[in-house]
């Protein structure tokens, strides 16, 4: 009776070890939802000081000759100016060993305003013209924007830079997903 009980204990046993170890990996393969992903971290951000300024002639009506006709201000600011490919744009072909990605352009993807750099001193006004209201704000800001956007669309350097950062992850990652699967991919890259 001792040995059947202990030969069943050390079945039971065998059993449980043999449940024991690692889960086998799952199959990993190119994924272009993660290759897109991976593209939208692969930006470059500028730092940009900037100045929203206005300086306007003002069209007075008869009854407002007392007024002064001009108005001038000027706001300064940092913020900064986010460049990437649009990775909706990114388009990925497998076939055998041989990954075909079609690369976008690097474009502005975002400017944003530093709000810890707006203060009250950061407003300047003439003192001899006419204060702006919040509209009037708002306008030489969003011409200010427009602006920084326009110099860092030019600024073909930059976009290189993001372009080269993508296409350096991207390659990492079909290189790790290549090295999981034991597959040596081949890389071609096109160029939009």
């Amino acid at each position: 009776m001792k040995k059947l009980l202990t030969s069943c204990l050390m079945f039971i046993l065998v059993l449980g070890l043999t449940g024991c170890g690692k889960e086998p990996i799952k199959a990993k393969t190119i994924d272009v939802k993660e290759m897109r992903e991976i593209a939208e971290l692969a930006t470059v951000d500028c730092y940009f000081h900037n100045v929203a300024k206005s300086d306007k002639t003002l069209n007075k009506r008869f009854y407002e000759f007392w007024k002064d006709d001009r108005m001038r201000f000027w706001v300064e600011y940092d913020g900064v100016v986010k460049i990437g490919i649009d990775a909706s744009q990114l388009v990925v072909n497998v076939e055998d060993n041989v990954v075909t990605i079609q690369l976008p352009p690097a474009v502005v993807l975002s400017a944003t305003v530093n709000e810890d750099t707006l203060s009250k001193d950061s407003f300047y006004y003439d003192p001899n013209a006419k204060h702006p209201d919040e509209n009037e704000q708002k306008e030489a800001f969003g011409s200010a924007q427009q602006e920084m956007i326009a110099a860092a669309e030019e600024n073909d350097s930059v976009k290189e830079s993001a372009r080269d950062n993508a296409k350096a992850l991207l390659e990492n990652y079909v290189k790790q997903v290549g090295e999981l699967l034991g597959v040596e991919y081949t890389i071609e890259w096109k160029y939009l």
